[in-house]
Protein backbone atom coordinates (compact mmCIF):
# COMPACT_ATOMS: atom_id res chain seq x y z
CA UNK A 1 0.00 0.00 0.00
CA UNK A 2 2.83 2.12 0.85
CA UNK A 3 4.63 1.49 -2.30
CA UNK A 4 1.03 2.30 -4.42
CA UNK A 5 0.79 5.82 -2.33
CA UNK A 6 4.40 6.71 -3.30
CA UNK A 7 3.98 5.96 -6.62
CA UNK A 8 0.76 7.95 -6.94
CA UNK A 9 2.20 11.29 -5.04
CA UNK A 10 5.31 11.01 -7.49
CA UNK A 11 3.22 10.58 -10.29
CA UNK A 12 1.14 14.13 -9.13
CA UNK A 13 4.45 15.53 -9.03
CA UNK A 14 6.21 14.65 -11.95
CA UNK A 15 4.22 17.34 -14.79
CA UNK A 16 3.32 15.19 -17.47
CA UNK A 17 5.28 16.15 -20.45
CA UNK A 18 8.65 15.10 -18.22
CA UNK A 19 7.39 11.51 -18.27
CA UNK A 20 6.55 12.06 -21.96
CA UNK A 21 10.19 13.55 -22.64
CA UNK A 22 12.03 10.96 -20.95
CA UNK A 23 11.54 8.02 -23.32
CA UNK A 24 13.20 8.04 -26.86
CA UNK A 25 11.72 6.16 -29.83
CA UNK A 26 12.10 6.57 -33.68
CA UNK A 27 9.24 8.83 -33.92
CA UNK A 28 10.36 11.01 -31.39
CA UNK A 29 13.85 11.38 -32.60
CA UNK A 30 12.43 12.37 -35.96
CA UNK A 31 10.36 14.95 -34.30
CA UNK A 32 13.71 16.14 -33.13
CA UNK A 33 15.54 16.27 -35.71
CA UNK A 34 12.33 18.60 -37.65
CA UNK A 35 12.54 20.64 -34.72
CA UNK A 36 16.17 21.16 -35.31
CA UNK A 37 16.43 21.84 -38.97
CA UNK A 38 13.36 24.17 -38.49
CA UNK A 39 15.44 25.94 -35.97
CA UNK A 40 18.00 26.34 -38.91
CA UNK A 41 16.18 27.72 -41.56
CA UNK A 42 14.55 30.24 -38.86
CA UNK A 43 18.18 31.17 -37.49
CA UNK A 44 16.67 29.60 -33.95
CA UNK A 45 19.36 29.54 -31.71
CA UNK A 46 16.81 28.95 -28.81
CA UNK A 47 16.15 25.68 -30.06
CA UNK A 48 20.02 24.64 -30.42
CA UNK A 49 20.08 25.54 -26.66
CA UNK A 50 17.04 23.51 -25.88
CA UNK A 51 18.89 20.36 -26.96
CA UNK A 52 22.47 21.17 -26.63
CA UNK A 53 24.63 21.13 -23.31
CA UNK A 54 28.06 21.65 -22.20
CA UNK A 55 28.45 17.60 -21.94
CA UNK A 56 27.30 17.23 -25.70
CA UNK A 57 30.02 15.94 -27.78
CA UNK A 58 30.50 17.96 -30.82
CA UNK A 59 32.47 17.23 -34.58
CA UNK A 60 32.14 18.91 -37.59
CA UNK A 61 33.92 18.43 -40.53
CA UNK A 62 35.50 21.16 -42.55
CA UNK A 63 37.03 19.30 -45.63
CA UNK A 64 34.98 16.70 -48.32
CA UNK A 65 38.23 14.25 -48.36
CA UNK A 66 37.45 11.12 -46.12
CA UNK A 67 39.21 11.64 -42.50
CA UNK A 68 40.35 15.27 -42.76
CA UNK A 69 39.35 18.17 -41.48
CA UNK A 70 37.54 16.36 -38.16
CA UNK A 71 37.47 18.85 -35.47
CA UNK A 72 35.87 18.36 -32.31
CA UNK A 73 34.30 22.00 -30.88
CA UNK A 74 33.02 22.39 -27.74
CA UNK A 75 29.75 23.16 -26.37
CA UNK A 76 30.78 27.39 -25.98
CA UNK A 77 32.40 27.53 -29.14
CA UNK A 78 29.63 25.86 -31.49
CA UNK A 79 27.09 28.28 -29.63
CA UNK A 80 29.55 30.86 -30.86
CA UNK A 81 29.34 29.32 -34.47
CA UNK A 82 26.03 28.94 -34.45
CA UNK A 83 25.38 32.81 -33.74
CA UNK A 84 27.39 33.34 -36.69
CA UNK A 85 26.10 31.14 -39.10
CA UNK A 86 22.50 30.56 -38.47
CA UNK A 87 21.73 34.00 -40.02
CA UNK A 88 23.59 33.13 -42.82
CA UNK A 89 21.35 29.76 -43.55
CA UNK A 90 18.06 31.77 -44.38
CA UNK A 91 17.26 31.44 -48.03
CA UNK A 92 19.33 28.11 -47.98
CA UNK A 93 17.67 25.34 -49.61
CA UNK A 94 17.75 22.08 -47.78
CA UNK A 95 17.00 18.86 -48.35
CA UNK A 96 17.08 15.91 -45.77
CA UNK A 97 16.98 12.59 -46.30
CA UNK A 98 16.92 10.03 -43.01
CA UNK A 99 19.29 7.63 -43.31
CA UNK A 100 18.52 5.62 -40.25
CA UNK A 101 16.99 5.78 -37.15
CA UNK A 102 18.16 3.50 -34.00
CA UNK A 103 16.53 2.97 -30.85
CA UNK A 104 18.81 1.27 -27.60
CA UNK A 105 15.47 1.10 -25.12
CA UNK A 106 18.03 0.13 -22.66
CA UNK A 107 19.99 3.03 -22.44
CA UNK A 108 16.64 4.91 -23.56
CA UNK A 109 19.20 6.56 -26.74
CA UNK A 110 18.33 6.93 -30.04
CA UNK A 111 20.64 7.74 -33.16
CA UNK A 112 19.55 9.32 -36.07
CA UNK A 113 22.03 9.25 -39.48
CA UNK A 114 20.71 11.61 -42.22
CA UNK A 115 21.78 12.95 -45.76
CA UNK A 116 21.69 16.89 -45.63
CA UNK A 117 22.11 18.41 -49.37
CA UNK A 118 22.61 22.51 -48.65
CA UNK A 119 22.42 24.79 -51.52
CA UNK A 120 22.65 28.76 -50.37
CA UNK A 121 24.34 31.84 -51.49
CA UNK A 122 27.28 32.72 -50.29
CA UNK A 123 28.51 36.78 -51.37
CA UNK A 124 26.94 36.21 -54.80
CA UNK A 125 28.29 32.51 -55.24
CA UNK A 126 26.20 29.55 -54.89
CA UNK A 127 27.21 26.41 -53.14
CA UNK A 128 26.12 22.97 -52.89
CA UNK A 129 27.17 21.23 -49.76
CA UNK A 130 26.17 17.70 -48.83
CA UNK A 131 26.65 16.13 -45.87
CA UNK A 132 26.14 12.97 -43.24
CA UNK A 133 25.33 13.83 -39.95
CA UNK A 134 24.93 11.45 -36.95
CA UNK A 135 23.17 12.48 -34.08
CA UNK A 136 22.84 10.84 -31.05
CA UNK A 137 19.89 11.88 -27.89
CA UNK A 138 20.02 10.71 -24.82
CA UNK A 139 18.27 11.66 -21.38
CA UNK A 140 20.50 14.09 -18.87
CA UNK A 141 18.43 15.54 -15.72
CA UNK A 142 15.25 14.37 -17.14
CA UNK A 143 15.23 16.36 -20.81
CA UNK A 144 16.68 15.02 -24.10
CA UNK A 145 19.86 16.30 -24.96
CA UNK A 146 22.02 15.88 -27.74
CA UNK A 147 25.01 13.22 -26.39
CA UNK A 148 27.01 13.63 -29.67
CA UNK A 149 26.60 14.79 -32.99
CA UNK A 150 29.05 14.88 -36.04
CA UNK A 151 28.76 16.42 -39.56
CA UNK A 152 30.81 14.90 -42.36
CA UNK A 153 31.09 16.66 -45.77
CA UNK A 154 30.68 14.37 -48.56
CA UNK A 155 31.03 17.26 -51.03
CA UNK A 156 31.44 20.73 -51.62
CA UNK A 157 30.93 22.25 -55.18
CA UNK A 158 30.29 25.58 -56.37
CA UNK A 159 26.93 25.59 -59.01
Amino acid sequence: MNKLIAILVFSLLVPATAAADTVLDKSTTMAISEELQQAVKNGDLATFKKYLFPGSEIVVDLDPAAGVGETPVSYSDYIRLLEMTLPMMQGAVFHIEVISVSVDERSNQSTIRERNTVTMDMMGTTIRNVSISETTFGIVDGQTKVLSATDQIVSSEQI
